[in-house]
């Protein structure tokens, strides 16, 4: 009976473990292709297009950063410190990026940009067969 208790609590925190790299694992709200329009998710040239990969690379037509830092900012709300490239240049970004009630993507403070506050549809890429 012993035995068999132990090998319950065995389990039981080999479960727990499990769970809880995979929610480390699973990909965040704002990873994913995005562009300023549904026309510009379908042009693969647009420079109005950007994605997020891995939770914290950020990709734009001719801007690439790396964030070193994520946290959050209310329930669907980040602020992060971004090192940037682009045309030649290195800059740093502290964007705020957040997933707006309608599924847009709002960033504030980016690096890529005139204004201060940029928003992005969500692009449905299709799977590569």
């Amino acid at each position: 009976m012993r035995v068999a208790r132990r090998i319950a609590v065995v389990l039981s925190f080999g479960a727990v473990l499990v769970g809880a790299s995979a929610a480390a694992l699973a990909a965040q709200p704002y990873e994913g292709f995005w562009a300023s329009t549904k026309k510009d998710c379908r042009d693969d040239d647009s420079p109005n297009r950007m994605s997020i990969e891995g939770g914290n690379r950020l990709y734009w037509y001719e801007t690439r950063c790396r964030a070193s830092e994520i946290t959050a900012d209310g329930r669907l709300g980040w602020k992060m410190k971004l090192a940037c490239e682009g045309e030649g240049e290195k800059s740093r970004s502290n964007p705020r990026v957040s997933v707006a009630a309608d599924g847009r993507l709002v960033m504030d403070n980016g690096p890529v940009g005139r204004a201060k506050r940029q928003t992005y549809v969500r692009c449905e890429i299709a799977k590569k067969r």
